[in-house]
């Protein structure tokens, strides 16, 4: 698990403007309003990841032998 500043907000917003709700909402449609609240008050974005596989996601897999 990680946390930590975002560091590409200030490119994207040179290149795109501010950043949209979109980013605050997750894939249930509902928008972190106190991380949307705290970019639009201090420009940053801070994140928190967790990078280890979902059970049940194929990573828990093994590939298959191959033979010569």
């Amino acid at each position: 698990m990680g946390v930590g500043f975002i560091s590409w907000v200030g490119a994207y917003e040179e290149a795109y403007g501010p950043l949209p709700e979109i980013w605050f909402t997750d894939a249930d449609d509902t928008v972190n309003t106190v991380a949307l609240a705290r970019y639009r008050e201090t420009g940053e974005v801070w994140a928190e990841w967790d990078c280890s596989p979902a059970p049940g996601d194929g990573d828990d897999l093994a590939p298959a032998a191959t033979t010569r």
